[in-house]
């Protein structure tokens, strides 16, 4: 009797490790302050959320299976932390996934990927590590991308590589497309879960030892009818970058080409007829973009950033370069303070802006009580941002 119960006590405590399990709630609230020059109505002074790092709130969690398997899952909400309402358009657009993990394999997992489409990983390479004028404000925002209906794979470290691919299904009957029950959020691209826009698809490869980290990316985001339309918003990346750590200093060089072959006005403005470009301008199909820049750790809690971006545009659309200077000071291990200055610098034939506008010229339907079309400044001006402000994490 007492190995019969012995027997039962075994079996119950092995079933019990095996299922073992955790569930982590985590997120990050910032917000701050900026003062921008040289938006179309004049100057601004404003609130901002996600000046450091984008708010959000989730859960994730991981099940043991036994054998060094787990089942993983994670649900994340990106937020505008000044009203409280989600970012991005749905309620889990940061990333609705489940899969399973394994020490020897790697893991795999399927769903929304949001937030965590494979070209916003290009913030490792990143010296301002993805803050408010960063790696997507000459790009206006194609860094950023998000993608659903999504598998991944992530490998292990193996002597220091890692690779990372996704594949986004498009739910169509026609390969590429977007899907038809579905409208797009603007301008024929996605900005969350159940958009229209079509397949979407990436790999990246990562190196990191002894001091030096090393990231290659390439990606595809596609219109709603399977085509690269806009540089943009819908187009082919290829983005490498290193960063060198030389005692406290983290060194950082990158290059990103980006290539719609598909450039169309529909792609650009929705519209049949564009507004009014400079002379001798046509639709951009190509951006070549570089930056270099440092992170000085100067003591334990002070950490001082510096970077300079400059991103050329094809078929006369000019080129803009964007010096930045920033500072993060730790209050704790979860608490910091932040500022960022940044000017950026127009050609005669640009207007990249500061907030990643999109690509146009400014339209003031109603110049007393109306919004502007987009955050650009007009062609061939300067801005000048400054932002401050606090986040914590949980």
């Amino acid at each position: 009797m007492k190995k019969v119960l012995c027997g039962l006590v075994a079996v119950t405590a092995a079933a019990s490790a095996s299922a073992q399990s955790n569930v982590t709630l985590y997120g990050i609230v910032d917000n701050g302050l900026q003062y921008e020059t040289g938006l179309p109505k004049g100057n601004v002074f404003g609130a901002q959320s996600g000046g450091w790092a984008q708010s959000r709130f989730g859960l994730k969690g991981a099940e043991d299976l036994g054998a060094g398997t787990q089942a993983i899952f994670q649900l994340e909400s990106r937020l505008n932390t000044q009203n409280g309402t989600v970012a991005n358009g749905t309620f889990f657009a940061g990333q609705a996934t489940v899969g399973v993990r394994n020490d020897t394999w790697g893991q795999l997992k399927a769903g929304n990927m949001g937030s965590a489409e494979i070209s916003q990983f290009s913030g490792d390479v990143d010296p301002q590590q993805t803050k408010k004028y960063a790696i997507g404000t000459l790009v206006r925002g194609r860094i950023f991308s998000q993608a659903g209906n999504g598998i991944e794979y992530l490998s292990p470290t193996i002597g220091g590589f890692t690779l990372q691919g996704q594949y986004d299904l498009t739910n169509s009957p026609k390969w590429n497309a977007g899907d038809p029950g579905s409208a797009p959020s603007q301008l024929g691209t996605s900005t969350g879960l159940g958009s229209a826009q079509g397949r979407s698809d990436g790999i990246k490869l990562s190196y990191q030892g002894s001091g030096l980290f090393w990231q290659a990316t390439y990606d595809e985001i596609r219109d709603p009818n399977g085509q690269f339309s806009n540089v943009y918003l819908t187009s082919r990346s290829i983005l490498t970058g290193a960063s060198y750590a030389f005692g406290p200093v983290l060194a950082f060089v990158g290059y990103q080409h980006l290539s719609a072959p598909d450039a169309s006005i529909a792609g650009y403005f929705g519209e049949a007829t564009p507004p009014a470009l400079p002379a001798g301008t046509t639709l951009p199909t190509a951006v070549n973009h570089v930056w270099v820049g440092a992170i000085w750790h100067t003591t334990p809690a002070l950490a001082v950033s510096g970077a300079v971006y400059h991103a050329n545009a094809n078929n006369g659309n000019g080129n803009g370069t964007l010096y930045t200077l920033g500072a993060n000071y730790s209050l704790s291990k979860r608490t910091l303070l932040y500022t960022e200055l940044a000017y950026l610098h127009n050609s005669s034939t640009s207007n990249l802006g500061l907030d990643s506008g999109l690509f146009g010229p400014n339209t003031n339907n109603d110049p007393i009580n109306g919004s502007p079309t987009s955050n650009n400044p007009n062609y061939g001006k300067s801005q000048f941002g400054v932002i401050t402000g606090i986040a914590t994490q949980f």
